[in-house]
């Protein structure tokens, strides 16, 4: 009888030990990530400081991405997986060919796994369903819901991979809570507000579908990212975007009972390849064997050919339309995130004059977010194809009367985009920093030592804020007036931000003022360039930062 018990022990400790190894499987993968491309799938030109001295330099290219994936995934076959991030599509390319050339060029690069990001939605509903529907690969997007049937099986909370090596790999994706505060094309969808109880939630699933690496595809920023990070359990890799982060190496992020994530991002334009290298050991990152580089996509990288040959004619078609110039830019345009998003920026100012101009009104308004292209456009030739990458949305110019306490209301709303380290406030309640704003006809001065106004992603209201220091308006004869509290001036803005765009609730308040003067973005900047004749860009102290 003790024979039959001692054999019978032994036996269970036998399975117990089998089946804590199928649950633990050792080993690794390769992950291949691209995020932000907003259909940079061609090569482009940047200026670079090389030896201390500027020089232009061609980077990008889903040709080259195609390439450094197919070189991946032959030396390591069934072990790499080609992932998207999200914000795929945006500009002209997107505007003309509803992310056709875009999806077919992942599609042949060798993308497997893809999450949304919030400019996916930018065209409507209708188009969002043609390109998924393009796509050879699935979605994932954990915390999106929608009634819409056509999406009931469009994409998915989670998708699972098994690995040649005998690894099986969770993949679960997130889009940014404050989906419906960036994007007119969101009406019908409902995104999950708790990153880390969605989180938590798929870690919960995968695990009892026995993955052995669970991978966060996300589209939610860095700061959300890291926030992740340290409240979930069970995580191995976040790799994300949409804050267009570049990190030259992983960030390992400690969590709940010393569990370790790694946390990557890729930068944006499709100027980087994401290459990670995720180990695992005993069921967690085996930090030792795990590694993350940002691969920039140089000359010296063959092209893909067969990728080349697909998406080529989509430029070619796009060039023929928007490639006459319409003006001379004098000097080289700053339209990166940190020139447009955060301070008085040469090309918001000149973007802000068209709006006022064409408007015919005192004072205009422009979101740093709507002015695209997260790079320094050249001096030269100016064209139609450069206006629509720089102003992608085919937003159209509206009309509004404000009082001045509604335009001080507005500006608090701006300042609140501006994030001063350690300042106590949470981030999720302000405007997102595309929110902040480009100005005509105003000269503010910010105090970021002060409270910001918190908003939530309703546009309601939750705290006052009280940045805003001084505002003067310009008088018609080219003085300046302090803003008088009870007066109306006429302001002309976009129909993204007049309805209530990135929380702006106060222009949501004044809507029966307002009227569409039918007339884009794009079309509004090309006719002020033709009046003035060339576009000079300057900075004229019309917002100042007190830190």
């Amino acid at each position: 009888m003790r024979k039959k018990i001692v054999r019978g022990l032994i036996a269970c400790c036998l399975l117990l030990i089998l089946s804590a190894g199928a649950l633990a499987v050792d080993g690794s993968i390769t992950l291949m990530t691209l995020n932000d491309i907003h259909s940079h799938i061609y090569p482009y030109t940047i200026s670079k400081e090389v030896k201390g001295e500027k020089v232009k330099v061609e980077v990008g290219g889903l040709a080259r991405a195609s390439t450094l994936i197919g070189k991946e995934k032959a030396q390591n076959p069934g072990n790499v997986f080609a992932l998207e991030m999200g914000d795929i599509n945006e500009g002209p390319l997107f505007f003309f060919y509803k992310g056709l050339a875009e999806i077919r060029g992942l599609n042949l690069a060798g993308i497997d796994i893809a999450t949304l990001g919030n400019h996916e939605f930018d065209l409507g509903p209708s188009v969002l369903e043609d390109l998924m529907r393009y796509a050879r690969f699935p979605f994932t997007v954990a915390n999106l819901h929608t009634d819409l049937p056509a999406f009931q099986n469009l994409y998915h909370p989670y998708v699972i991979k098994d690995a040649a090596n005998g690894l099986k790999i969770g993949f679960f994706g997130l889009i940014a809570p404050e989906l419906f505060s960036v994007t007119k094309g969101s009406r019908g969808f409902r995104v999950g507000q708790d990153l880390k109880e969605e989180a938590q939630h798929m870690v919960k699933i995968l695990h009892e579908e026995q993955c052995d690496i669970i991978v966060a595809m996300t589209h939610v920023g860095i700061y959300a990212d890291r926030a992740i990070a340290q409240a979930v359990e069970g995580i191995h890799i976040i790799t994300g975007g949409h804050s267009h982060t570049l990190l030259e190496t992983p960030e390992i992020i400690t969590g709940p009972n010393g569990w370790k994530t790694m946390v990557s991002h890729g930068g944006s334009m499709g100027r980087y390849i994401g290459i990670a290298t995720v180990a695992v050991k005993n069921g967690k990152l085996d930090e030792g064997n795990s590694s993350w580089k940002a691969r920039e996509l140089t000359s010296d990288i063959p092209m893909d050919k067969r990728v080349a040959w697909l998406i080529n004619p989509f430029q070619e078609k796009l060039d023929e339309k928007l490639g006459e110039p319409i003006g001379i830019m004098t000097q080289d345009a700053d339209a990166t995130k940190a020139a447009v998003r955060g301070k008085e920026a040469p090309l918001g100012n000149f973007i802000a004059d068209s709006l006022r101009w064409n408007g015919q009104t005192q004072i205009g308004l422009m979101n740093g977010g709507s002015i695209r292209g997260d790079k320094v456009y050249p001096a030269g030739e100016i064209s139609y194809k450069t206006l629509y990458e720089m102003l992608p949305y085919g937003n159209t110019l509206v009309r509004i009367d404000l009082t001045g306490e509604q335009i001080r209301d507005i500006l608090e709303v701006s300042a609140s985009a501006l994030i001063r380290e350690g300042d106590g406030y949470d981030g999720n309640l302000r405007t997102p920093t595309g929110g902040f704003l480009q100005v005509s006809g105003l000269k503010v001065s910010y105090d970021l030592k002060k409270k910001p106004a918190l908003i939530n992603n309703d546009g309601d209201l939750l705290e006052n804020g009280d940045r805003v220091v001084e505002v003067m308006v310009e008088n018609d004869d080219g003085t300046w007036a302090p803003l008088n509290p009870g007066t109306v001036y006429s302001v002309t803005t976009t129909d993204w931000l007049a309805p209530g765009g990135d929380k702006y609730y106060v222009f949501k308040m004044a809507a029966p003022t307002a009227y569409s003067m039918q007339v884009g973005d794009v079309e509004s900047l090309a006719q002020y360039i033709r009046h003035l004749g060339e576009i000079k860009l300057q900075s004229e102290e019309r917002i100042t930062i007190l830190q």
